[in-house]
């Protein structure tokens, strides 16, 4: 029997739009397949259901209702396809696809009402008349924990047998990376399970509780129980390496990091290598090092993890490790699971993806078929993200290049030196790393052949066989493309208003977010008369979750003064719907709704993207928006 919904004070409905999503990227399956067990992220459920949707379209909806239920593509614990008929109320609505309960397929849902009133089907009807597909926040029955849970799903609109209907596929909440559920995530847990997955989750976490505490977070990250479980412990360091907090028995806050020893020094295990220098750069960044693990008194490799955060003003360095024997395998999905093509690269998880596919194809393939591949063929060639492969050897400085689409020629030979802006080589830190693990990230800074400058680089690398030899194989991805690299001269209203997509959208309100956490209130007179963040119909907004206010707006005088912005957005723009609470909850959401274009004086579709920052201690949601006319 269906679990119904429970009424919490959860978020309402949201969708993103299939035409700005077509107008994003373009990406389809053939680019990007993933399975019901490789999902991770939202990106991910937002592939998978982009996958069904051409399914549907490639065999029928017979064949794609038995495999979305019977396939294990298609279905795993909580992750699976659903396909709802679209209609004005849930009353009308058939549910065509249902795996957690195939026995309501071919009847109607009857009510759906979450915790505001709103009945979910009559928000899909609004939401997708709009947009076409996207976003939807509400509570739902988990069938891998038999709860109601908060779920994010996202779906697109598809012709099932002449009727209209929704396909989708959600995340929910406690899946969703950064939720920081203590149950979820604690040290006992990532000492349990010590992968770059948890870690990640662990490290962001604590990264959040210094955000928005500072230095008050001490006492809890040093001897709080949720943060501290056998040789598992958070530490922060300022910006000179010198230890700000440790939660590990060997405290020696105010001086350099015990387990790295003194930097530059000529015995550093890094090579001199500014790992300081590089948590700042990046942003979030892997280290590979060795240190004495307490547990069994033997020096072991380590897996740290690096995120730059700003407390009270100050940048602070939040990490945190696990220790990996010789030979111990990393978490990884197969290139079947999640296939990753060079034009569908986006993030770090789309590189490590691609990775893992080039791996399994020199394998398979052998070097020779591998090296034609990699310099000739469009799935592993596009733009700035193409495959290299390099020999892995002790005597790193004559390491040779065995596969660098950029400049074939250096193949079969040594590069030589390459020192980069952090101070150590290229093929050092190659072979340094892989020494310690048999697959990482090296964060460097390598010549951009796409601009022509040397730029900061992320590439994953993969140990494989290589004609008897040992070699890895890799990718990257420059910060410039990363999410949140925030560079002006790529992201701006001006910039946004000229290419209205989603992905545009997106970097635009979090680059704002970011300029309102590190100034607080003292970011809205820059986000409101800057050049930067205002053009055309293009500005950034922010308002105060608890309260309804706007707190500041760059369309201020050009429009009447709202106090009280969740009496509009109740009453006019969602049907009664409090999407406040949906960006509140979930940390960024999607909007869509109609208003008026002052550029053409028509009401027109319109989707805000919003995202949840701390100001000063104070919540709001930053947000902006474009109208969906000019994306499609």
């Amino acid at each position: 029997m269906l679990k119904g919904l429970r009424l919490l004070t959860l978020p309402a409905l949201l969708w993103i739009g299939l035409g700005q999503a077509a107008a994003d990227d373009g990406i389809g399956c053939a680019d990007h397949t993933i399975t019901a067990s490789a999902i991770r992220t939202k990106g991910d459920v937002k592939a998978f259901v982009r996958c069904a949707y051409e399914f549907v379209q490639e065999v029928g909806t017979i064949e794609a209702r038995r495999a979305f239920n019977e396939d294990d593509r298609w279905r795993k614990g909580p992750f699976y396809v659903f396909v709802n008929g679209i209609a004005g109320s849930g009353e009308e609505s058939i549910a065509y696809a249902y795996p957690p309960d195939t026995s309501r397929e071919g009847l109607v849902w009857g009510a759906l009402v979450d915790n505001y009133g709103n009945d979910l089907v009559s928000e899909f009807d609004r939401v997708l008349t709009l947009a076409g597909s996207g976003w939807i926040y509400y509570s739902f029955w988990n069938p891998a924990t038999g709860r109601d849970e908060p779920k994010a799903s996202y779906a697109i609109e598809i012709d099932w047998n002449g009727d209209r209907a929704a396909i989708g596929a959600g995340i929910y909440l406690s899946d969703v990376p950064g939720t920081c559920d203590s149950d979820d995530v604690n040290a006992a847990v990532l000492d349990a399970d010590p992968s770059d997955e948890v870690l990640r989750e662990f490290v962001r976490c604590a990264a959040l509780k210094v955000e928005s505490e500072g230095y008050f977070a001490m006492a809890e990250l040093e001897g709080g129980s949720r943060w501290k479980h056998g040789s598992i412990y958070p530490f922060v360091m300022d910006m000179m390496g010198n230890q700000v907090l440790s939660g590990s028995g060997i405290r020696l806050n105010g001086n350099q990091l015990h387990e790295w020893g003194r930097r530059r020094a000529p015995t550093d295990q890094f090579g001199g290598r500014d790992i300081i220098g590089v948590g700042e750069q990046f942003g979030e960044a892997f280290l590979y090092y060795r240190a004495i693990n307490p547990a069994t008194g033997a020096r072991q490799g380590k897996v740290g993890m690096l995120k730059r955060v700003v407390a009270q003003g100050v940048p602070l360095l939040v990490g945190a490790g696990y220790y990996v024997s010789p030979g111990q395998p990393g978490r990884a999905t197969s290139c079947s699971d999640n296939y990753v093509t060079a034009r569908a690269v986006h993030t770090r998880r789309d590189i490590q993806a691609f990775v893992e596919c080039a791996a399994e194809y020199v394998t398979e393939h052998g070097p020779a078929e591998a090296r034609r591949a990699f310099n000739e063929d469009a799935r592993w060639l596009h733009g700035p993200y193409y495959v290299f492969v390099d020999e892995i050897t002790d005597n790193w400085a004559q390491s040779i290049v065995h596969v660098f689409p950029p400049r074939p020629a250096q193949e079969g030979h040594p590069w030589g030196s390459l020192v980069d802006n952090f101070g150590t080589d290229f093929y050092f830190e190659l072979n340094r790393v892989m020494s310690i693990v048999d697959a990482g990230w090296l964060h460097y800074s390598f010549t951009n052949f796409t601009t022509g400058r040397d730029e900061p680089k992320s590439s994953y690398i993969k140990r494989v066989e290589w004609r008897g030899g040992a070699a890895a194989v890799g990718a990257g991805i420059y910060r410039r493309d990363l999410p949140g690299t925030c560079n002006s001269a790529e992201v701006s209203a001006a910039a946004l208003d000229g290419d209205p997509t989603e992905k545009n959208l997106r970097e635009f309100v979090r680059c704002a977010a970011m300029v309102v956490e590190s100034m607080g209130f003292f970011a809205g007179p820059v986000l409101e008369s800057d050049s930067r963040w205002s053009s055309g119909t293009v500005y950034v907004f922010a308002m105060n979750p608890d309260t309804g206010t706007r707190e500041f707006s760059g369309y201020e005088g050009r429009s009447p003064e709202i106090a009280n912005f969740r009496e509009l957005l109740l009453e006019t723009l969602f049907d009664g719907r409090d999407l406040l609470d949906v960006a509140d909850t979930f940390g960024e959401a999607h909007w869509y709704y109609g208003y008026p274009n002052p550029a053409s004086g028509n009401s027109e579709a319109k989707v805000a993207f919003l995202k949840r920052v701390l100001a000063q201690g104070v919540p709001l949601l930053v947000g902006s928006g474009v109208y969906i006319t000019g994306t499609e």
